[in-house]
């Protein structure tokens, strides 16, 4: 699922950044319609997050690490920091030596340049996403990358306090809502304060795929839950795009009762029927690199697109090259950066996954 959300993020953002801004949208609806619930990657990433972090916690009756909250925060360090900083680096540099990439074009990518000193700092701090001006300079994608590594520390101090003490049922919605409430009278709306409480979303997803049992009918409310907010989401989008905390919380909710359902018909040794593409091979591979293709696909695509810009091609062709050439040649960028930089820093648990997919024994 982490590798599809990737492929949809790269997919959304090849059509903004074809052509000059908001050409694409203006002169091909139809494919902007249909493309633009690649937006909803980053909720589902923030909701699978919340998800694959608590699972281990759910074998403690209290909810504890292993091996601590210290524990915790060095194997998160150790998984996200270097591959993070390396990206970053990759993007000042083509900022840097490629004049195309510094220089206002009229573009999608203007809204991440100029770069000031602020905007590295920021970034080098991971607070970027504390101010619009810094947010999406350099990499835009990297705004999400913030809020994540924040919610960690979120993560043991606040939410799992939380957890332990109200009902998981309460919790969620109520700081869902809260912070959405915050972010509509002007706290830090860029940073989509609301992604904490889909992160908190995902957590109670894990407790309730492992526990032993569930009052009657609920997974057959949340199934009815992950189908209702896929036709909302259908339903209400032309009259919701200026609204995108809605879509994200819809998107988010009906994602975390989905990832219930199928998690516990895992469990159970159940079919998951259509879903089961997601066992696949190519998406397994996908979800492994997954990081690595969000960390660094936009500014690539966004040279790719303004290398192309002076050939003065109409929109649907500029499009075309974008998605036959670019995004291939993007994707293959990134699977090189995993395996470069990312890979020396997987978990044990994507260890093996590498292992199995390649066909190489895990190291030991």
């Amino acid at each position: 699922m982490r590798g599809a959300a990737a492929l949809a993020v790269v997919v959304f953002h090849t059509f903004l950044f074809t052509g000059l801004e908001g050409q694409a949208a203006a002169e091909l609806p139809v494919i902007g319609w249909l493309i633009g619930y690649g937006y909803l990657g980053v909720p589902i990433f923030i909701v699978l997050s919340g998800y694959v972090l608590m699972l281990p916690l759910t074998k403690s009756p209290t909810l504890q690490f292993r091996g601590g909250v210290g524990q915790f925060f060095k194997r998160r360090a150790k998984r996200i920091l270097p591959p993070y900083f390396a990206a970053l680096a990759i993007s000042l540099a083509l900022i840097a030596f490629i004049p195309v990439m510094n220089q206002q074009g009229g573009t999608a990518w203007d809204s991440k340049i100029p770069v000031d000193v602020g905007g590295v700092v920021s970034h080098l701090l991971l607070l970027h996403d504390v101010s619009p001006d810094w947010a999406f300079q350099i990499d835009g994608p990297l705004w999400s990358v913030a809020v994540e590594w924040q919610i960690y520390f979120l993560m043991p101090l606040i939410l799992l306090p939380l957890f332990r003490r109200f009902s998981p049922w309460i919790v969620t919605p109520a700081l869902t809502l809260l912070l959405l409430a915050a972010s509509l009278v002007g706290f830090a709306p860029w940073a989509h304060p609301w992604l904490v409480g889909l992160f908190a979303a995902g957590m109670f997803a894990a407790q309730l795929t492992t526990r032993p049992t569930l009052p009657r009918g609920t997974v057959g409310w949340l199934t009815a839950a992950a189908i209702g907010a896929a036709a909302l989401l259908l339903v209400l989008s032309p009259f919701t795009q200026d609204k995108v905390w809605f879509s994200e919380i819809i998107g988010g909710a009906g994602f975390m009762a989905l990832l219930v359902v199928l998690g516990r018909r895992t469990t159970q040794g159940a079919s998951i029927g259509l879903f089961a593409v997601f066992e696949s091979k190519p998406l397994r591979y996908a979800g492994l690199v997954s990081y690595s293709v969000y960390l660094i696909h936009s500014p690539l695509l966004a040279l790719g697109n303004l290398l192309l810009l002076p050939l003065g091609l109409p929109v649907a062709a500029q499009y075309t090259l974008m998605m036959l050439v670019v995004v291939p040649v993007t994707l293959a960028l990134c699977w090189a950066f995993f395996q470069l930089v990312e890979r020396h820093f997987q978990n044990s648990h994507q260890t093996k996954e590498s292992a199995t997919l390649t066909h190489h024994p895990a190291a030991p």
